[in-house]
């Protein structure tokens, strides 16, 4: 089941549970355990894209440059990865994770993120900019259960214009089964929150560290 939906908040719109109807607070659960890590290989088999972006505090022009040699930087995959674990008030009634709680694990990942990469929703806001969220898509393939170990993983799919695509993907622990596959588009805004090009800050940060370093 794949599933579009737009907003324009930083926090990704609940989508309708597959296993049963989401109840009120379980998206509000906290994880019992978070550990990060960074990996870099090749993407997974399914091709998953999401991200959630942070703004910064230069002139527009210095990312025109940086837009048109992502690709080659990009080549070879380098990801965010955030580990959680299952919590029982984010349980259907069937006794696997509602659907609508899937977007806060994503959007955790994203968050810890731009903290990583000094990045925060508060020093963002404190610049009058904003990142708006105007599509998340997300496909459903294997259900969590209760005590189940699992891992966000975050990649950059591409910086153009005034959007940013990132790549998500949560796989089980400790078989790395695919669990669901997500692509987000984040756009960047102005203080009269206006669409705007990619803060250059931002986007250098993203791309320095979506990178793979030489060996």
């Amino acid at each position: 089941m794949q599933q579009q939906q737009p907003s324009v908040s930083l926090a990704p719109n609940t989508s309708h549970p597959q296993h049963g109807l989401p109840r009120a607070g379980s998206a509000s659960s906290r994880r019992s355990s978070l550990h990060l890590a960074v990996h870099v290989g090749h993407p997974h088999r399914c091709h998953p894209r999401a991200l959630c972006a942070a703004p910064n505090f230069r002139s527009h022009e210095a990312i025109s440059a940086k837009n048109t040699n992502q690709d080659a930087r990009l080549g070879v995959r380098k990801f965010f990865e955030l580990e959680m674990s299952v919590r029982d008030g984010e349980l259907d009634q069937y006794g696997v994770v509602n659907n609508a709680v899937y977007p806060t694990y994503i959007e955790r990942a994203r968050e810890e993120l731009m903290s990583s990469l000094a990045m925060s929703r508060t020093s963002i806001a404190c610049t009058g900019n904003a990142m708006a969220l105007t599509e998340l898509t997300i496909k459903y393939f294997t259900p969590l259960k209760r005590g189940d170990k699992f891992v966000v993983k975050l990649t950059l799919g591409r910086i153009k214009g005034v959007r940013i695509y990132i790549e998500q993907f949560i796989e089980r622990l400790p078989d790395r089964k695919l669990v669901v596959e997500s692509t987000a588009t984040i756009v960047c805004l102005n203080r009269k929150q206006r669409p705007t090009r990619v803060f250059p800050e931002l986007s250098a940060k993203l791309l320095d560290f979506f990178s793979p370093q030489e060996i």
